[in-house]
């Protein structure tokens, strides 16, 4: 009776699955431009000074509907949160209101009964197979009917802030500067205004933590240097 039990405690074991704990961090890439103490030109309306960062993360798109065995999920990206050895697990929304995001349409078995909803969407590094994991004894439900391909894009991230300053034209010795700021939150909006510099004044101008220096400005084109960054020396 003991080993009874035994062989049904390892099957169980062994046809459960499970997502495993998020060990994925997408990639934060800094942006600077242009270089310090190089000579630069942009137009009017251009980026005369831009820094920040920006994410990206790594994912499937699944180029078509896929339906494994009841769980039907959406064309469109699914971002990775995790991997294993021999896998990539995969998030999903519950509707369609990112533009191009892979959202799960229904999860109902043959009978229109519901099934349990996926911890996540399992993929094989190896071939091109695709599983539901619901953490239930009944281990992964795949499909190799459907291929998907590997992507990376970028997202939306509250550490994202980006400065920008962009050149908005001369008037006599004038020239007006534009600032922008945004984060990638929806909780916080852009925020812009804008500045006056006299070049008769000084060929040197400055925003908070950002130091210019114009060579030519008219009200086309502006050539300048970069002497200091917002927040690099």
């Amino acid at each position: 009776m003991r080993s009874l039990l035994l062989v049904t405690a390892t099957i169980g074991l062994s046809a459960c699955a499970s997502t495993p704990a998020p060990n994925y961090t997408p990639i934060r890439t800094p942006i600077s431009f242009p270089k310090l103490a190089e000579e630069t030109q942009v137009s009017l309306g251009e980026d005369m000074l831009r820094q920040g960062f920006y994410t990206e993360e790594d994912g499937i798109e699944l180029v078509a509907e896929n339906n494994i065995k009841g769980y039907r999920l959406s064309k469109g990206f699914y971002p990775q949160i995790a991997e294993d050895k021999g896998s990539t697990y995969h998030s999903y929304r519950m509707s369609s209101n990112r533009e191009g995001a892979g959202y799960l349409l229904q999860a109902r078995d043959l009978l229109g009964l519901p099934l349990p909803f996926p911890q996540s969407i399992r993929v094989s590094k190896t071939k091109q197979e695709t599983c539901v994991i619901t953490g239930g004894l009944n281990g992964p439900i795949c499909d190799t009917e459907h291929s998907f391909e590997r992507t990376r894009q970028p997202v939306l991230s509250d550490r994202d802030l980006q400065q920008t300053l962009l050149y908005s034209g001369r008037v006599g010795d004038r020239i007006k500067i534009g600032y922008r700021e945004s984060s990638g939150s929806i909780a916080r909006p852009a925020f812009s205004n804008e500045a006056e510099y006299d070049l008769s004044a000084s060929s040197e101008i400055a925003y908070p933590g950002a130091r210019i220096k114009v060579i030519t400005a008219d009200n086309q084109k502006i050539r300048y240097v970069v002497l200091s960054n917002f927040n690099t020396n």
